[in-house]
């Protein structure tokens, strides 16, 4: 049995936790953030209504805050309070380059916490 957390973290389907929510790994800069319709294994649509996924973008602002934030003290703490400059350009290209991973964690988070699917153990067996 996978945990709800092991399930956000491999970013599996909420209703079975087998399933991949997305096709291609977050590496890969140009297909990061495409996902399936429906779960390989349980067939559950993702997207539980229209719209569904503007949710997401609030989880994915309050991430890219903390990296701010976090990116912030860790310059002022090590690098002994430097110009405006030397916080805006690596806190940018932090936020940059964390878009895909950032992207995927705030929708696996959202589904699995504000979708209202519940987890089926016995979801993925009926369709295999």
């Amino acid at each position: 049995m996978s945990t709800k957390l092991n399930a956000i973290i491999n970013a599996r389907c909420p209703q079975c936790r087998e399933g991949r929510l997305f096709k291609y790994k977050f590496w890969n800069v140009f297909k990061f953030s495409e996902m399936y319709t429906h779960c390989p294994s349980c067939n559950m649509r993702y997207e539980v209504e229209p719209g569904f996924w503007f949710g997401a973008m609030y989880v994915s602002y309050a991430l890219t805050v903390g990296i701010m934030i976090v990116g912030g003290l860790v310059i002022y703490n090590f690098f002994g309070d430097p110009g405006a400059l030397g916080y805006v350009v690596p806190i940018t290209l932090t936020s940059l380059l964390a878009v895909p991973f950032n992207f995927r964690i705030a929708r696996t988070v959202f589904i699995h916490l504000f979708s209202g699917v519940e987890y089926k153990p016995e979801a993925s067996q009926t369709n295999n």
